[in-house]
Protein backbone atom coordinates (compact mmCIF):
# COMPACT_ATOMS: atom_id res chain seq x y z
CA UNK A 1 0.00 0.00 0.00
CA UNK A 2 1.64 3.47 -1.08
CA UNK A 3 1.24 5.79 1.74
CA UNK A 4 2.39 8.75 0.14
CA UNK A 5 -0.32 10.66 -0.46
CA UNK A 6 -1.14 10.63 3.25
CA UNK A 7 1.88 12.78 3.62
CA UNK A 8 0.25 15.60 1.53
CA UNK A 9 -3.08 15.81 3.68
CA UNK A 10 -1.38 15.67 7.51
CA UNK A 11 -3.76 19.44 7.57
CA UNK A 12 -6.88 17.34 7.08
CA UNK A 13 -5.53 14.49 8.72
CA UNK A 14 -5.36 17.05 12.44
CA UNK A 15 -8.53 18.54 11.66
CA UNK A 16 -10.33 15.31 11.67
CA UNK A 17 -8.32 14.02 14.94
CA UNK A 18 -9.13 17.68 16.29
CA UNK A 19 -12.69 17.57 15.31
CA UNK A 20 -13.33 13.57 17.00
CA UNK A 21 -11.40 14.58 20.25
CA UNK A 22 -12.93 17.44 20.53
CA UNK A 23 -16.93 15.47 20.27
CA UNK A 24 -15.81 12.90 22.51
CA UNK A 25 -14.43 15.63 24.80
CA UNK A 26 -17.55 17.21 24.90
CA UNK A 27 -20.31 14.35 24.98
CA UNK A 28 -18.14 12.41 27.49
CA UNK A 29 -18.02 15.33 29.56
CA UNK A 30 -21.28 16.44 29.53
CA UNK A 31 -22.93 12.70 29.01
CA UNK A 32 -23.66 10.27 32.07
CA UNK A 33 -23.31 6.20 31.40
CA UNK A 34 -26.70 4.56 30.17
CA UNK A 35 -25.27 1.25 32.19
CA UNK A 36 -24.65 -2.50 30.48
CA UNK A 37 -28.26 -2.86 30.60
CA UNK A 38 -29.61 0.09 29.07
CA UNK A 39 -27.35 -0.21 26.10
CA UNK A 40 -28.99 -1.56 22.42
CA UNK A 41 -25.90 -3.57 21.19
CA UNK A 42 -27.62 -4.22 17.81
CA UNK A 43 -27.79 -0.39 17.50
CA UNK A 44 -24.33 -0.20 18.32
CA UNK A 45 -22.96 -2.47 15.95
CA UNK A 46 -25.47 -0.71 13.27
CA UNK A 47 -24.26 2.89 14.17
CA UNK A 48 -20.63 1.95 15.39
CA UNK A 49 -20.09 -0.09 11.85
CA UNK A 50 -21.38 3.12 9.80
CA UNK A 51 -18.80 5.44 12.00
CA UNK A 52 -16.35 2.97 11.06
CA UNK A 53 -17.04 2.86 7.73
CA UNK A 54 -17.17 6.63 7.16
CA UNK A 55 -13.88 6.81 8.81
CA UNK A 56 -12.40 4.06 6.09
CA UNK A 57 -13.66 5.91 3.10
CA UNK A 58 -11.87 9.16 4.56
CA UNK A 59 -8.35 7.31 4.63
CA UNK A 60 -8.98 5.55 1.36
CA UNK A 61 -9.70 9.08 0.07
CA UNK A 62 -6.85 11.27 1.45
CA UNK A 63 -5.00 7.67 0.59
CA UNK A 64 -5.23 7.65 -3.42
CA UNK A 65 -5.98 11.75 -3.96
CA UNK A 66 -3.58 14.79 -4.26
CA UNK A 67 -4.54 17.76 -2.48
CA UNK A 68 -6.70 20.05 -4.11
CA UNK A 69 -10.85 21.40 -3.73
CA UNK A 70 -12.31 18.18 -5.03
CA UNK A 71 -10.16 16.40 -2.23
CA UNK A 72 -11.25 18.97 0.41
CA UNK A 73 -14.75 18.79 -0.57
CA UNK A 74 -14.89 14.89 -0.42
CA UNK A 75 -13.14 14.55 2.93
CA UNK A 76 -14.98 17.93 4.41
CA UNK A 77 -18.03 16.31 3.34
CA UNK A 78 -17.51 12.50 4.69
CA UNK A 79 -16.19 14.55 8.02
CA UNK A 80 -19.03 16.21 8.46
CA UNK A 81 -21.24 13.06 8.03
CA UNK A 82 -19.04 11.22 10.41
CA UNK A 83 -19.39 13.72 12.94
CA UNK A 84 -23.46 13.09 13.47
CA UNK A 85 -22.65 9.29 13.44
CA UNK A 86 -20.49 9.75 16.21
CA UNK A 87 -22.91 11.72 18.26
CA UNK A 88 -25.43 9.35 17.52
CA UNK A 89 -23.27 6.51 18.27
CA UNK A 90 -22.07 8.28 21.74
CA UNK A 91 -25.79 8.29 22.23
CA UNK A 92 -25.98 4.49 22.48
CA UNK A 93 -23.74 4.86 25.64
CA UNK A 94 -24.84 7.69 27.22
CA UNK A 95 -27.20 9.98 28.40
CA UNK A 96 -27.75 14.00 29.00
CA UNK A 97 -29.37 15.72 31.44
CA UNK A 98 -32.39 18.21 30.85
CA UNK A 99 -29.44 21.37 30.82
CA UNK A 100 -27.14 19.57 28.06
CA UNK A 101 -30.07 17.83 26.17
CA UNK A 102 -28.85 20.47 23.61
CA UNK A 103 -26.31 17.74 22.57
CA UNK A 104 -28.47 15.28 21.18
CA UNK A 105 -30.77 17.73 19.25
CA UNK A 106 -27.75 18.77 17.57
CA UNK A 107 -26.64 15.13 16.64
CA UNK A 108 -28.61 15.07 13.20
CA UNK A 109 -27.81 18.46 11.78
CA UNK A 110 -24.81 18.07 10.35
CA UNK A 111 -25.76 15.22 8.58
CA UNK A 112 -27.81 17.31 5.82
CA UNK A 113 -24.81 19.28 5.14
CA UNK A 114 -22.33 16.67 4.54
CA UNK A 115 -24.73 15.32 2.21
CA UNK A 116 -24.75 18.16 0.19
CA UNK A 117 -20.94 18.78 0.61
CA UNK A 118 -20.66 15.12 -0.76
CA UNK A 119 -22.97 15.89 -3.77
CA UNK A 120 -21.43 18.63 -4.70
CA UNK A 121 -17.91 16.70 -4.51
CA UNK A 122 -19.24 13.77 -6.67
CA UNK A 123 -20.44 16.02 -9.30
CA UNK A 124 -16.43 17.56 -9.64
CA UNK A 125 -15.38 14.42 -9.23
CA UNK A 126 -17.43 13.46 -12.00
CA UNK A 127 -15.90 15.93 -14.28
CA UNK A 128 -12.76 15.58 -12.99
CA UNK A 129 -12.85 12.09 -14.33
CA UNK A 130 -14.06 13.06 -18.10
CA UNK A 131 -11.55 15.40 -17.98
CA UNK A 132 -8.71 12.61 -17.62
CA UNK A 133 -10.50 9.70 -19.32
CA UNK A 134 -10.49 12.65 -22.27
CA UNK A 135 -6.42 13.39 -22.08
CA UNK A 136 -6.21 9.70 -22.37
CA UNK A 137 -8.10 9.40 -25.46
CA UNK A 138 -6.03 12.26 -26.72
CA UNK A 139 -2.90 10.54 -25.83
CA UNK A 140 -3.94 7.19 -27.34
CA UNK A 141 -4.65 8.75 -30.16
CA UNK A 142 -1.32 10.44 -30.31
CA UNK A 143 0.74 7.36 -30.07
CA UNK A 144 -1.14 6.32 -32.87
CA UNK A 145 -0.89 9.17 -35.15
CA UNK A 146 2.67 9.37 -34.18
CA UNK A 147 3.29 5.65 -34.71
CA UNK A 148 4.45 5.64 -31.52
CA UNK A 149 3.82 1.98 -30.59
CA UNK A 150 3.75 -1.17 -32.48
CA UNK A 151 1.20 -2.23 -34.78
CA UNK A 152 1.91 -6.19 -34.29
CA UNK A 153 3.03 -6.42 -31.04
CA UNK A 154 1.34 -3.41 -28.61
CA UNK A 155 4.28 -2.58 -27.61
CA UNK A 156 6.31 1.37 -27.91
CA UNK A 157 7.92 1.30 -31.52
CA UNK A 158 11.71 2.13 -32.14
CA UNK A 159 11.43 5.71 -32.39
CA UNK A 160 10.01 5.96 -29.17
CA UNK A 161 12.55 3.95 -27.09
CA UNK A 162 15.05 6.22 -29.50
CA UNK A 163 13.27 9.54 -27.61
CA UNK A 164 13.34 7.63 -24.47
CA UNK A 165 16.57 7.19 -24.32
CA UNK A 166 17.80 10.49 -25.40
CA UNK A 167 15.74 11.89 -22.90
CA UNK A 168 17.31 9.28 -19.96
CA UNK A 169 20.43 10.85 -21.35
CA UNK A 170 19.86 14.42 -20.85
CA UNK A 171 18.72 13.57 -17.05
CA UNK A 172 21.40 11.31 -16.16
CA UNK A 173 22.96 13.63 -14.11
CA UNK A 174 19.97 13.53 -11.93
CA UNK A 175 19.80 10.03 -11.05
CA UNK A 176 21.87 7.91 -8.42
CA UNK A 177 21.95 4.86 -10.84
CA UNK A 178 22.20 5.99 -14.47
CA UNK A 179 19.86 3.65 -16.54
CA UNK A 180 20.64 0.60 -18.54
CA UNK A 181 19.41 -1.34 -21.73
CA UNK A 182 18.68 -5.00 -22.55
CA UNK A 183 17.80 -6.52 -26.25
CA UNK A 184 16.44 -9.21 -26.66
CA UNK A 185 16.54 -11.27 -29.88
CA UNK A 186 14.66 -14.41 -30.96
CA UNK A 187 16.84 -17.28 -32.11
CA UNK A 188 16.33 -18.64 -35.87
CA UNK A 189 13.04 -16.50 -35.99
CA UNK A 190 13.58 -15.92 -39.80
CA UNK A 191 13.03 -19.82 -40.09
CA UNK A 192 10.56 -19.90 -37.80
CA UNK A 193 8.98 -17.33 -40.31
CA UNK A 194 9.73 -19.51 -43.22
CA UNK A 195 8.80 -22.97 -41.51
CA UNK A 196 5.43 -21.44 -40.30
CA UNK A 197 4.68 -18.43 -42.17
CA UNK A 198 4.34 -14.70 -40.94
CA UNK A 199 1.06 -15.16 -39.21
CA UNK A 200 2.31 -17.54 -37.27
CA UNK A 201 5.70 -15.38 -36.94
CA UNK A 202 3.31 -12.30 -36.07
CA UNK A 203 1.50 -14.56 -33.04
CA UNK A 204 4.74 -15.40 -31.58
CA UNK A 205 5.88 -11.96 -31.67
CA UNK A 206 3.07 -10.72 -29.79
CA UNK A 207 2.91 -14.01 -26.96
CA UNK A 208 6.80 -12.64 -26.74
CA UNK A 209 5.86 -9.41 -26.06
CA UNK A 210 2.90 -10.43 -23.41
CA UNK A 211 5.64 -12.30 -22.01
CA UNK A 212 8.13 -9.71 -21.69
CA UNK A 213 6.00 -7.27 -20.74
CA UNK A 214 4.41 -9.35 -17.66
CA UNK A 215 8.16 -9.95 -16.45
CA UNK A 216 9.21 -6.37 -16.25
CA UNK A 217 9.31 -3.60 -13.38
CA UNK A 218 6.32 -1.28 -13.41
CA UNK A 219 8.48 1.36 -14.45
CA UNK A 220 10.74 -0.14 -17.24
CA UNK A 221 9.92 0.46 -20.54
CA UNK A 222 9.76 -2.17 -23.30
CA UNK A 223 9.80 -1.73 -27.65
CA UNK A 224 10.14 -3.69 -30.28
CA UNK A 225 12.84 -2.30 -31.93
CA UNK A 226 13.52 -4.01 -35.19
CA UNK A 227 11.85 -7.61 -36.25
CA UNK A 228 12.50 -10.36 -33.78
CA UNK A 229 14.81 -8.00 -31.38
CA UNK A 230 13.36 -5.93 -28.70
CA UNK A 231 14.52 -3.22 -25.97
CA UNK A 232 14.23 -3.15 -22.23
CA UNK A 233 14.82 0.14 -20.67
CA UNK A 234 15.98 -0.15 -16.88
CA UNK A 235 15.61 3.19 -15.27
CA UNK A 236 17.63 3.26 -12.54
CA UNK A 237 19.54 0.29 -12.46
CA UNK A 238 22.80 -0.40 -12.37
CA UNK A 239 24.27 -2.63 -14.63
CA UNK A 240 24.92 -5.46 -12.18
CA UNK A 241 20.59 -5.26 -11.61
CA UNK A 242 20.46 -5.25 -14.63
CA UNK A 243 21.80 -8.06 -15.13
CA UNK A 244 20.29 -10.39 -12.15
CA UNK A 245 17.19 -8.92 -13.91
CA UNK A 246 18.01 -9.99 -17.41
CA UNK A 247 18.84 -13.43 -16.05
CA UNK A 248 15.42 -13.90 -15.02
CA UNK A 249 13.45 -12.37 -17.87
CA UNK A 250 15.59 -14.60 -20.12
CA UNK A 251 14.21 -17.72 -17.98
CA UNK A 252 10.61 -16.75 -18.49
CA UNK A 253 10.65 -15.88 -22.14
CA UNK A 254 13.00 -19.51 -22.55
CA UNK A 255 10.32 -21.21 -20.22
CA UNK A 256 7.17 -19.87 -22.39
CA UNK A 257 6.15 -22.73 -24.94
CA UNK A 258 4.49 -21.17 -28.08
CA UNK A 259 1.40 -22.96 -29.62
CA UNK A 260 0.61 -22.64 -33.09
CA UNK A 261 -2.87 -21.52 -34.22
CA UNK A 262 -3.90 -25.75 -34.76
CA UNK A 263 -2.37 -26.63 -31.95
CA UNK A 264 0.18 -28.53 -34.32
CA UNK A 265 3.42 -26.93 -33.17
CA UNK A 266 4.59 -26.58 -30.07
CA UNK A 267 7.90 -24.57 -29.71
CA UNK A 268 10.28 -23.26 -27.46
CA UNK A 269 12.15 -20.11 -28.05
CA UNK A 270 16.15 -19.33 -27.63
CA UNK A 271 17.10 -15.88 -26.94
CA UNK A 272 20.19 -13.74 -27.56
CA UNK A 273 20.61 -10.98 -25.54
CA UNK A 274 22.96 -8.00 -25.15
CA UNK A 275 23.03 -5.29 -22.44
CA UNK A 276 24.60 -1.75 -21.46
CA UNK A 277 24.52 0.71 -18.95
CA UNK A 278 24.27 4.08 -20.21
CA UNK A 279 27.19 6.59 -18.56
CA UNK A 280 27.47 10.14 -19.04
CA UNK A 281 29.71 9.99 -22.38
CA UNK A 282 26.89 8.20 -24.37
CA UNK A 283 24.77 8.97 -27.13
CA UNK A 284 20.83 7.26 -28.37
CA UNK A 285 22.96 5.98 -31.16
CA UNK A 286 26.13 4.68 -29.51
CA UNK A 287 24.23 3.00 -26.97
CA UNK A 288 22.12 1.21 -29.62
CA UNK A 289 25.19 0.47 -31.91
CA UNK A 290 27.03 -1.54 -28.41
CA UNK A 291 23.90 -3.05 -27.84
CA UNK A 292 23.73 -4.40 -31.72
CA UNK A 293 27.36 -4.88 -31.30
CA UNK A 294 27.03 -7.01 -28.29
CA UNK A 295 24.32 -9.19 -29.74
CA UNK A 296 26.63 -10.10 -32.53
CA UNK A 297 29.28 -11.08 -30.51
CA UNK A 298 27.00 -13.60 -27.82
CA UNK A 299 25.47 -14.76 -31.31
CA UNK A 300 28.81 -15.75 -32.85
CA UNK A 301 29.92 -17.01 -29.33
CA UNK A 302 26.63 -19.72 -28.90
CA UNK A 303 27.46 -20.37 -32.17
CA UNK A 304 23.50 -19.77 -33.35
CA UNK A 305 22.34 -17.71 -36.28
CA UNK A 306 20.10 -15.23 -36.42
Amino acid sequence: MNLSFLKLHRSLLLILVVMLTSVLTLTLSYGHYKGHSQIDWFDVGGEGGITAMTLLWIFFILLSRPKGRVTNLLFSGLAIMNLSMTLDFIDEFVYYSDEQAWLSTIESIPAPFGMILMTVALYHWHQEQMTINQQLRNRERFYREHQLSDAISGLASADYMKSQISRELNLLHHSLHGFSLLMLDIAQFDRFNRQFGDAEGDKLLQEFAQVITLNVREQDLVCRYASDCFIVMLPNTELAVAEQLSVSLVSALEAFSFNSSDKAVSYKQKVHTSLVAATHRDSTSGLLSQLHQKLLTNKNLHGHTA
